[in-house]
């Protein structure tokens, strides 16, 4: 294993326990003022507990997603193909979430920036730079098969 895979495994996996700030004010009402989990967009409509319990149900999803994304990295368990949907997929869940639940974390700096910072960093890095790269992260890149008749 590469100091690169340890160092990508050990971000998505600290990323996703980042997400766990997120899940405070679900079972914690109004832990510090102005960190709730109510939606801006969403609780005039849907009401406060079910405001309450999606967000509960986002922010554990984006946990969980980046936790096994980094796992997968360190092949840990995990198929190391997942790390790539797993860790994009996370991101954009994280990112709507964070959008819609924006006063789940308690700062705007390093909480909230630093949460859509990585997420752009991954999703760019996954889908448009394709970084980093399996040789990278210690693994042979996966070539399809071709069959010939």
């Amino acid at each position: 294993m590469t100091g690169w895979a340890w160092l990508v495994g050990l971000v998505l996996i600290m990323h996703g326990i980042g997400h766990v700030l997120g899940l405070i004010p679900v079972f914690k009402d109004d832990p510090a003022p102005g960190w709730n989990a109510q939606s801006w967009l969403l609780t005039n409509s849907i009401g406060g507990t079910a405001s309450r319990g999606l967000s509960g149900v986002l922010w554990a999803t984006c946990t969980v997603m980046f936790i096994l994304a980094g796992l997968a990295v360190l092949d840990w368990g995990v198929p190391y193909d997942w790390w790539r949907p797993l860790s994009v997929a996370g991101a954009l869940v994280s990112t709507v979430t964070l959008i819609l639940f924006w006063n789940a974390f308690p700062a705007l700096f390093p909480n909230k920036i630093g949460a859509l910072a990585i997420n752009v960093i991954i999703v760019g890095g996954i889908l448009v730079w394709d970084w980093p790269t399996d040789e990278m992260l210690g693994h042979a890149p996966t070539t399809p098969t071709s069959t010939t008749g």
